[in-house]
This record gives structure tokens, sequence and C-alpha cells, in this order.
């Protein structure tokens, strides 16, 4: 999936996110942060991508260690960050947001044609059943549709009190 998907998924994370723990201003503008970075994060492995772009040297160096779609797209991975984020006694709304939004990655990229190391080190591809193209019809559809459902989130109320009007 492309970095655009890859976003607006972070962005629903981060809004379901915040509906579900009901945070202050500054908690919510900081998990909606956590949860769109955390659901780019695992293309580190990637030195094209959004992140990758940013942190050449570090992209680089995950790229000659472990591969794309390996590691970093691994349960090993995920299991790794939320021990460590257990460990530092991160907040219980920041720790699922970052969770979820490496998660979203995982799950959007399972389903490309090239799916993931999901059982990393284990060399065995998972993908879904159904898969589509990177960057094609149904990537730019999804994307638009996850981003329409972070904003009915964020302003449900607003939403609903629109239409209860008519």
């Amino acid at each position: 999936m492309t970095g655009k998907t890859h976003t607006s998924c972070g962005l629903l994370v981060g809004a379901l996110t915040i509906e579900y723990y009901q945070t202050d201003l500054f908690t919510s503008i900081t998990i909606m942060t956590l949860a769109v970075i955390s659901s780019l994060l695992s293309d580190i492995c990637h030195t094209q991508s959004k992140v990758g772009r940013r942190f050449k040297v570090l992209s680089f160096l995950v790229r000659i260690l472990f591969g794309h779609r390996t590691f970093t797209h691994s349960l090993l991975f995920l299991s790794i960050i939320s021990i460590l984020l257990y460990f530092i006694q991160t907040p219980e709304y920041y720790l699922v947001s970052i969770i979820l939004g490496l998660l979203s990655h995982v799950i959007l990229d399972m389903l490309t044609p090239r799916g993931v190391k999901l059982l990393y080190p284990i060399p065995l591809t998972i993908k879904f059943p159904l898969v589509f193209k990177t960057g094609g019809l149904v990537d730019l559809s999804l994307a638009g549709a996850l981003s329409i459902g972070a904003l009915y989130v964020l302003f449900k109320s607003f939403f609903n009190n629109l239409f209860l009007s008519f």
C-alpha cells in the first residue's frame, strides 16, 4: 500500500483511540501523531518510503540487515516494541495507538501481492487470499474510505447533530 493509505489508516486508528479513551485535546493530538507515525514506521526498511527518506542512514541499515517487509513487518517487531513501551511505562492510550498503528501497516501490506514475513525469522510470506496492487484504484479508494472514516469518528457528534436537524 502507499504512504497515503497507511497514513489514512493511522488517522483512523488515532481517531478510534481518542474516541475509546475520551482524551483531552493535548493527549488527542499526541495520539493522532503517534498513530500516524507508527502506521508509517514499518517502512523504515524501504529507503524510498516517507519515513525512509527522512532517516536515510537508518533506513539503509535496516534494509541491508533485514530486507524489505521482513523484521519490521513481523510479530517479532510488534512484540519487541510492545514490551519496550510497557517497560518504559507508556500510558495505555499511547501504547494502544502505537501498536495499532504498526499493526495496521502490516495488515494493509498483507493485502498486496508481495505480502509480509509476518513470522520472521521464519521465511514464510503471509498475505490475504484477495490482494490488490499497490497504488492501484483499490489502494486509492481504501485511502479515501479510511480518511472519511477517521473524519466521521473525530466529528461524529457534529455530523449526528447536522443530520438530526433535518
